[in-house]
């Protein structure tokens, strides 16, 4: 879609570890999904630096990964998503590698899936974790590689967004991009996937404290993007923005 009219959307969401895709957009995804469209996602680590386990649940250091890949996928099915994308690298070892080479990996899953959506995180990464900040630096960087105005393939770029009130309150050292609202979709409907995907990851703490916030939350409930500088100046025209907002 983006700039075309073609009747399928492809959605790609590019993230640090397995549960950031949830805790940005299991909402969006799981509308877009119900409505035939593809949704992918590429998750860079297997989060082996996360907490061992929740509610009685231990789980040794060494098998996180794969605890956090399989519940990664069992979500990604649940959403009516395809299977994953892991790009295998280690938590927190991230921003080590050259920018260039994270984003030529990308960039390979970008012209395989051809998106019309490109998610990822947003300068500050939301909490300034590294290895969110290193995902958005080659994502960047790819989608730039990738981008033909003149061409097919001229995806929008979005950021989860966060308004400023909310970032005030948690002390989240949030960018200016990263404030801005510009595309709101409410998920109302789709709640209850992204409450029960978050309590999934069984094996974090603070996938559960989410699930709770939200579980206790009245609506009505959203998710929030901001596009990306780097996006076209005519965003705002193309098919796939009025599309997201009718959603």
């Amino acid at each position: 879609m983006t700039s075309t009219n073609k009747e399928n959307i492809v959605w790609l969401g590019v993230y640090g570890h397995p549960d950031d895709e949830t805790s940005a957009s299991a909402g969006t995804m799981v509308k877009l999904s119900g409505e035939g469209h593809q949704v992918y996602v590429i998750t860079a680590t297997g989060g082996e630096l996360g907490t061992l386990g929740t509610g009685g649940t231990k789980i040794r250091r060494e098998d996180l990964a794969s605890v956090r890949e399989s519940e990664l996928k069992a979500n990604m099915k649940a959403y009516g998503a395809n299977p994953p994308f892991m790009l295998r690298y280690v938590d927190q070892e991230l921003e080590k590698e050259d920018s260039e080479v994270l984003a030529i990996k990308i960039l390979d899953i970008m012209h395989l899936v051809e998106p019309d959506v490109v998610s990822t995180f947003g300068p500050s990464g939301i909490s300034n974790h590294p290895d969110h900040i290193a995902i958005h630096k080659s994502t960047l960087i790819a989608y730039k590689k990738y981008f033909n105005p003149t061409g097919e393939n001229s995806p929008l770029l979005i950021y989860p967004s966060i308004p400023e009130d909310i970032a005030e309150m948690y002390n989240l050292q949030l960018s200016a991009v990263e404030k801005n609202m510009d595309l709101t979709i409410g998920i109302d409907d789709t709640i209850g996937y992204k409450i029960e995907g978050l309590k999934n990851y069984k094996s974090q703490e603070d996938a559960q404290e989410f699930a709770a916030h939200l579980s206790e939350r009245k609506g009505p409930h959203f998710e929030s993007f901001a596009v990306s500088d780097s996006s076209p100046n005519d965003w705002e025209s193309y098919p796939v923005v009025d599309y997201l907002r009718s959603l």
